[in-house]
């Protein structure tokens, strides 16, 4: 991308807070160079008198922070209006002229600073800089914002937020499937935690049938027996766990439990 003509950015110092930012560019009236100040907007702001012009932030600015000068040519105004029989001077239409190519040269570095495709292919590309300012996801399909995975991450390995689901029945000697009040996120048996009369039962002896979201028992449950299912999802592997350790007071493999605690061995 070439040099902007149209704006400049700027990490601010004390020396640009107190003396005022250079304006790089040419413009038609003083009140076409604004100022935004991490992206928003600032109005309190005044030209020098000194060479070279510069414009100063008198408020709500400190070092460090992004400062962009650009020229904004009032697009909603008109700067010259011709009438009929008027004399039309070079000096009026020069700023006629210059009014419009100002205001296309806006809208071009705008553009081509703004988001944009891949060249040959359907996907935006955000030339790793973040993108700010992404609200709540409520489609599938939509973006999220650094808050909402955190929290979801945070849920996910925390609990918080996010309790198993379960399903109770009693059991009548007879019946060997049971529809579960949950919508049931995988199929294996192994992730489902099954109770019958208190007693866990192995995930062989049951079925979870997806489509229909039922549990099927091999053998009926026997009558007026408490039946408890508790989606508990899979396993999540952990790699890498070193052989030999020291852990504070415990040294030792965890692997064979051959370790000593507190100088016992």
């Amino acid at each position: 991308m070439s040099t902007p003509t149209t704006y400049v950015d700027y990490t601010a110092t004390a020396d640009q807070i107190s003396n005022g930012f250079e304006i790089p560019f040419e413009y038609l009236e003083d009140e076409h160079v604004i100022v935004e100040v991490n992206g928003v907007l600032n109005s309190n702001t005044e030209l020098t008198t000194g060479t070279p012009i510069k414009i100063k932030v008198l408020s709500d600015v400190s070092a460090g922070q992004n400062v962009r000068v650009r020229r904004k040519s009032q697009p909603d105004t008109d700067l010259v209006d011709f009438v009929n029989g008027s004399v039309l001077t070079e000096s009026e239409l020069d700023r006629a002229y210059r009014h419009n190519r100002y205001l296309h040269a806006e809208i071009s570095e705008l553009n081509d600073s703004s988001l944009q495709l891949v060249e040959g292919s359907t996907a935006w590309d955000a030339q790793n800089e973040q993108i700010k300012n992404i609200g709540v996801p409520t489609d599938s399909g939509d973006a999220v914002n650094k808050n909402y995975v955190d929290s979801a991450i945070s849920g996910v390995t925390t609990g918080t937020g996010s309790p198993p689901s379960f399903s109770k029945f009693t059991g009548n000697g007879s019946d060997t499937e049971f529809a579960l009040t949950f919508t049931a996120n995988v199929t294996s048996s192994s992730a489902m935690l099954v109770s019958v009369a208190g007693a866990v039962i192995d995930p062989d002896d049951y079925t979870i049938v997806g489509a229909s979201n039922l549990i099927r028992f091999d053998t009926p449950p026997a009558n007026l027996a408490e039946i408890l299912v508790i989606e508990r999802g899979f396993k999540t592997a952990i790699t890498d766990i070193p052989t030999d350790y020291d852990y504070g007071s415990i040294v030792g493999d965890p692997v064979t439990a051959s370790f000593s605690y507190g100088g016992i061995a």
